[in-house]
């Protein structure tokens, strides 16, 4: 919202004004700017007023239209698009995305997600989105009255950045860009009407079992008739707590440069920090992971248990998509782990890298001279992969002990559940190698002996 200006309704030219005000210092010369086109009336108008302000701030302009396959209209509303965009020699692309991946998280939900993953994969600098100040509005109501925090609270800001779709070639994803969070819905209609402008009704706006159509249609009429200016007072709250949401993530990225090494912290730092701290430092390190946030009470739990359990409790707590862990003094926050194969077995083939999806991670093998397991020693053999089974035993000093493998896992400081996933280099039927812990005695290479050092790198 900061860097637009209102524009005045009785203006024709106000919605141009608002938009070409929050589009300009922002924007660089030839920049890609796609335009996410439902055929809705806000995306219509946004579509006119960004085609007329292009010449003038010398952006390219195309346009994403995304069929989620829920409505039976959706055909005729893509057709809609590709006709417009004709009309005006624009680039359009449509793309049809399946939400039953999502469906767990309700169909509105779905709906989004889906469409902004496709939103991530545009190649461009900016999506940009029609919604307006009422739509502003209606999510900060909806979030509050859906108990969300400072995050929540703040709604939609002008830019937000996304996260990369890992199946897209860019490194980086386009923002999204609302250049109308300045504009009312009446200003747009009125401007619709103006420029004579045809759009698409989607049935469902007019469902008011969905939680934003009843306060759009029951609730904020209602609060408008004793509160005019609610829109730009919502508005304001939301940009008051943007700052807010602001100042906590800053605290919590210099806690995590305190006290965290990378997804591990010490169980006393985080009591040292305070719960409150605390909360915020793991709400804020679930966000830099992309995962979504768990329901508050759920979060307090699972710092609870962290903090309040035995020290050599088997502390465990699902937090959506990801999992915290507790061994040995230290918190994990990890993706979610699948359980790990009972049994695996497979040949390496003598490349640097051996891929473990089963086991979610990368065995890496690097050459290196005087160190690591004797290339001279394995030449010809079967080298294999396996899980533990129980009961190995491991010697890596000539004049050392045989030692049971787990021992020398616990000494080594390996958590629990990466001892079961943690796989094993044999030859023959010999345990040859152990990432993290050693190369058997007698298998080591020796100075001038080339050697492979070999590592275990888990992936989210």
């Amino acid at each position: 919202m900061a860097g637009t200006r209102k524009p005045q309704p009785n203006s024709p030219d106000g919605v141009d004004a608002a938009v070409g005000a929050a589009l300009k210092p922002l924007l660089f010369p030839r920049a890609r700017l796609v335009l996410g086109l439902s055929g809705g009336l806000d995306s219509v108008v946004l579509l006119e007023v960004l085609r007329r302000l292009a010449g003038q701030l010398g952006f390219r302009l195309a346009c994403v239209h995304v069929d989620h396959g829920i409505s039976p209209n959706a055909r005729r509303w893509a057709a809609f698009c590709a006709r417009r965009c004709k009309r005006h020699g624009i680039s359009l692309e449509v793309h049809a995305v399946d939400v039953g991946p999502y469906r767990a998280e309700g169909l509105e939900a779905a709906a989004r997600r889906a469409r902004y993953r496709v939103y991530a994969g545009q190649d461009a600098d900016f999506v940009v989105l029609a919604q307006h100040l009422d739509d502003q509005a209606e999510t900060l109501l909806l979030q509050l009255l859906r108990g969300a925090g400072v995050k929540g609270g703040a709604a939609m800001p002008l830019v937000r950045e996304q996260d990369s779709d890992k199946r897209a070639k860019r490194a980086r994803a386009p923002a999204i860009l609302r250049p109308m969070l300045a504009v009312t819905r009446k200003e747009i209609e009125a401007y619709a009407k103006t420029h004579k402008l045809k759009w698409v009704e989607d049935e469902s706006n007019a469902d008011s079992s969905r939680d934003r159509n009843f306060l759009r249609h029951r609730v904020l009429p209602v609060i408008g008739q004793a509160f005019p200016g609610y829109r730009a007072t919502l508005a304001r709250s939301a940009a008051h707590l943007a700052e807010a949401d602001e100042v906590l993530g800053e605290v919590a990225r210099a806690d995590a440069q305190e006290i965290a090494a990378g997804n591990k912290f010490a169980v006393a730092d985080l009591k040292r920090l305070g719960s409150a701290r605390a909360r915020n430092l793991l709400r804020w390190t679930l966000q830099q992971c992309g995962a979504a946030l768990p329901e508050a009470d759920r979060l307090e739990e699972a710092l609870r248990q962290l903090v309040h359990a035995r020290d050599d409790a088997a502390v465990r707590v699902v937090l959506g998509t990801h999992e915290l862990r507790r061994y040995a003094g230290d918190a994990y926050l990890l993706p979610l782990l699948a359980d790990p194969p009972a049994v695996l077995e497979r040949n390496w083939d003598g490349k640097r890298a051996c891929v473990l999806p089963e086991l979610g991670g990368i065995l890496r093998f690097a050459r290196t001279a005087g160190a690591g397991l004797n290339q001279r020693l394995i030449r010809s053999k079967v080298v294999c992969i396996r899980l533990r089974q129980g009961g190995e035993r491991l010697r890596l000093w000539a004049n050392g002990s045989t030692r049971s493998l787990k021992n020398l896992l616990q000494e080594a400081r390996v958590p629990p559940w990466e001892r079961e996933r943690m796989p094993l280099i044999y030859c023959g039927d010999t345990l040859v190698a152990v990432p993290g812990v050693g190369v058997a005695a007698g298998w080591q290479a020796g100075a001038g002996d080339l050697g492979w050092t070999i590592t275990w790198q888990r992936q989210e």
